[in-house]
């Protein structure tokens, strides 16, 4: 196996322990997302969820708490079988403006990275929701504890 910073290869046998998915569209994903994420448009993300390891950890993502597409992917793996999955609502914005790992490291010029956008009050669901700071431990414990070096 090569590690390359926060890329890892891995041979047929061996499989990820965690993916992170942004679900937005590829246009958002190249301005700037989360160091180490893949990307999956929401549209193509059933197919996508067939290829996966129903024992995969899961972490999707997409811009913000206003957007309502990570929750709806992890949604959707839930009610596929997959029983580590997570959505992170606080989504890139937040990500970006705690001063996380992004790649690339000099495009992010989307406006809705510096949004200031509060969690909602009381928002009931039924999938599992991680924070940030959670995010950046699963990553490190997970992943690749270099993307944060």
């Amino acid at each position: 196996m090569v590690t390359l910073s926060a890329c890892k290869w891995f041979s047929k046998e061996e499989k990820p322990k965690l993916v992170i998915i942004n679900v937005l569209d590829k246009m958002l994903y190249n301005d700037c997302h989360i160091k180490g994420s893949i990307n999956v448009p929401f549209e193509e993300f059933e197919q996508y969820s067939k290829t996966l390891d129903k024992d995969t950890h899961v972490v999707v993502y997409c811009s913000n708490y206003m957007c309502t597409a990570s929750g709806a992917a992890a949604k959707m793996l839930k009610n596929l079988g997959f029983q580590h999955v997570w959505a992170y609502e606080a989504g890139m914005a937040e990500w970006y403006q705690k001063g996380y790992p992004v790649e690339p490291k000099d495009v992010c010029k989307e406006k809705y990275l510096t949004m200031q956008i509060s969690k909602p009050e009381n928002e009931e669901s039924d999938i599992q929701v991680i924070t940030t700071d959670e995010l950046k431990d699963k990553i490190k414990n997970m992943l690749s504890p270099s993307i944060f070096s």
